[in-house]
């Protein structure tokens, strides 16, 4: 059996092996652990040559009927993605605080002249299908994995030598993109296998990109058709306990508000800790601390820095490379980041990650000195012990 090392490093691997995040030797027709499995095996298509195999065939370009054996061509699994994002998905992202006017109207028709932009509006839209239609979530996922290859393929592209009329669609392109990786570990069944803190990385080096964007419009003066989409500090998460789109939110609004108590007491004596720390970190520590302080404190109001979820911008190499080294100070930082996103289970890409989050860093400690006992209790008290934790190495 060939060594994982005798792979060359895969570029355009088969969908099968993306999804399990694993190496692909991109062997045609089938890849050799497909074969091997005996699974399905399929390409995405190859942006850089129309004439690909998987961008002729719609039964590999497509996504399968629910219910059915047969795939449905590309035109069509495009037009059903067209059509969820008017009529669903754009709503479930102005509930956020993002235009309603700009998602419905002003986006979609930049989307025709910006290909990368359309296809990340369909690669996030395909997760949310992934979200809402559980039994045909994987035929979803695999779409939404295919369009966001494509989005980033020529996004990159585009980057090096932007032109003024590309800053708008790439930054609005970048923000999707980024919604995609927070959401793509909370729907796909086998996220067990994600590096809980590798995804936040992931999430805070595409924060950055976007706020990189926003910056350079907002200097240049740019802003056009996009003024006026970004969320105003006054929007508030969503609480209500019903349903949404499908999905049980984790918490209801007693509880939630109980959450961002205990959150805020907890945070406030890590502060007094921060202030008594006497090592080389803690000028780091009082900073990535304030960061979070003004991130959560506004909840439910989102607030004039993004909110928790843009936390992860804040936060710097050294510190996460802290958590990463059993630090206690970062570690129990990072921790209250992480119950904080419980507060925004009710969006649909973020549902419990907060929770898989703290038991994913918790659920592996084996002594803990006696001043965090009490932190760790509570924090462990919240959390339902029978989700699967991701792994934080």
């Amino acid at each position: 059996m060939p060594s994982r090392r005798s792979h060359t490093k895969s570029r355009k691997g088969c969908l099968e092996c993306k999804r399990r995040h694993v190496k692909c030797d991109e062997e045609l027709p089938k890849c050799t652990l497909c074969k091997r499995r005996k699974l399905e095996c399929s390409y995405p298509p190859d942006p850089d040559n129309p004439d690909s195999p998987s961008t002729m065939d719609g039964s590999k370009a497509g996504a399968r009927t629910p219910g059915s054996d047969r795939s449905m061509p590309t035109r069509m699994v495009e037009m059903r993605l067209w059509h969820q994002f008017l009529t669903s998905t754009y709503l479930t992202l102005s509930r956020d605080g993002l235009s309603a006017y700009h998602l419905s109207i002003t986006i979609p028709q930049m989307a025709i002249a910006h290909p990368y932009l359309l296809e990340s509006i369909l690669a996030l839209t395909a997760l949310h299908l992934a979200s809402v239609e559980t039994g045909n979530c994987q035929t979803w996922l695999e779409a939404a994995m295919r369009y966001q290859s494509q989005a980033c393929a020529g996004l990159s592209k585009v980057i090096p030598e932007i032109t003024q009329d590309q800053y708008g669609p790439a930054f609005v392109a970048s923000v999707f993109i980024m919604l995609y990786a927070q959401g793509f570990p909370v729907i796909s069944p086998d996220s067990s296998a994600v590096d809980g803190l590798e995804k936040v990385m992931e999430v805070r080096r595409l924060i950055s990109g976007c706020a990189m964007l926003f910056e350079k419009i907002t200097e240049l003066g740019i802003e056009g058709e996009l003024e006026g989409w970004l969320s105003s500090p006054d929007t508030e998460e969503i609480l209500e306990s019903r349903p949404q789109n499908g999905y049980a939110p984790v918490e209801d609004t007693e509880k939630l508000f109980d959450l961002h108590k205990k959150i805020m007491s907890s945070l406030d004596q890590l502060g007094s800790t921060i202030e008594a720390d006497t090592s080389p970190n803690r000028t780091m520590f009082k900073s990535t601390w304030q960061f979070l302080h003004q991130a959560i404190v506004p909840w439910p109001k989102i607030g004039g820095h993004g909110g928790v979820i843009a936390w992860p911008l804040f936060i710097s190499d050294r510190f996460i490379s802290l958590v990463r080294g059993g630090d206690w100070l970062a570690r129990i930082l990072f921790l209250h980041y992480a119950s904080a996103m419980r507060l925004m289970c009710n969006r649909w890409y973020v549902r419990d990650w907060g929770r898989r989050l703290v038991l994913a860093i918790i659920q592996p400690l084996e002594e803990i000195p006696a001043m965090w006992i009490d932190t760790i209790s509570w924090m462990k008290g919240d959390t339902d012990t029978k989700q699967t934790a991701l792994p934080v190495r």
